[in-house]
């Protein structure tokens, strides 16, 4: 049996000795499929070839809902944003997801959530007494305010506002106010004539008083605007800051259950 082996090894090495290119070459071709094959198997393990999910529907459903049933899942996700208010969605409520719903994914795919902001924005509400309704109505609007209405009562002045309310309650200027309150900007309808001589105004006087109230409440509209638009910029950076602090939280707590488990599994 070992002259049997022992011929077939010499035979080898004779043919080698013979045709050494032939034999490096065929050699070279067989490590190369064998190392393809060992790449391929690789691939689809961290891949997940062929190992493909279906996308829960998590739409409308509060986040922590939401991110039971992808974890149950098996599936990552992320919040790709959560600081734009909508008002038909409740707060904390998952909006949108990408990818979508009911299609299919390998578990690798992280699922970005679209979630509603917890509270709708606050804002200062600016002085508006005694300016003219329209420019009242239009720098409220301008503001983010969504719902502002506009009623007249009688009054000697037409036009210009006589007082303000949120939500049926009087406010003073700078009062933080939701972007969602109700508010009424009450306006003189200029029904009540004085035929005092003395309280008759001169219509050329009249119109400079207007252009410079309009000039003024422009210079007040545009810091008023830029002060609101620089607190709402730094809430909402603090409202991210809190999320993640939150989402960290959650992580660690995620990772020293999943500790506890590997612990109590040895």
């Amino acid at each position: 049996m070992s002259n049997n082996n022992n011929n077939n090894t010499g035979g080898f090495n004779r043919f080698r000795d013979r045709h050494p290119i032939l034999v490096n070459s065929t050699l070279m071709v067989l490590a190369l499929v064998a190392l393809g094959y060992i790449a391929l198997l690789f691939i689809d393990v961290f891949t997940s070839h062929g190992q493909q999910v279906q996308v829960p529907d998590v739409r409308n459903l509060p986040l922590e809902k939401a991110i039971e049933i992808l974890d149950d899942a098996g599936l990552r996700w992320e919040i790709s944003d959560s600081t734009t208010f909508y008002e038909n969605y409740k707060p904390g409520t998952v909006i949108d997801q990408d990818p979508k719903a009911k299609s299919y994914i390998k578990k690798i795919r992280i699922i970005y959530l679209n979630v509603n902001a917890m509270h709708a924005p606050i804002i200062p509400i600016p002085k508006l007494v005694d300016l003219p309704g329209r420019q009242g109505v239009a720098m409220l609007k301008a503001m983010g305010f969504k719902h502002v209405d506009m009623d007249s009562v009688p009054s000697e002045m037409g036009g210009l506002i006589l007082q303000v309310t949120v939500d049926g309650h009087n406010v003073a200027p700078g009062s933080p106010v939701s972007v969602n309150s109700q508010i009424k900007i009450i306006v003189g309808d200029g029904s009540i004539v004085d035929l005092n001589p003395e309280q008759i105004i001169d219509p050329e006087l009249m119109d400079s008083i207007d252009e410079q109230n309009y000039q003024e409440a422009q210079k007040n509209y545009e810091e008023e605007l830029k002060a609101a638009q620089a607190r709402a910029e730094q809430e909402r950076k603090a409202q991210a800051a809190e999320e993640k602090k939150d989402q960290d939280n959650k992580d660690k707590k995620k990772d020293k259950d999943k500790d506890k488990d590997k612990k109590k599994s040895n």
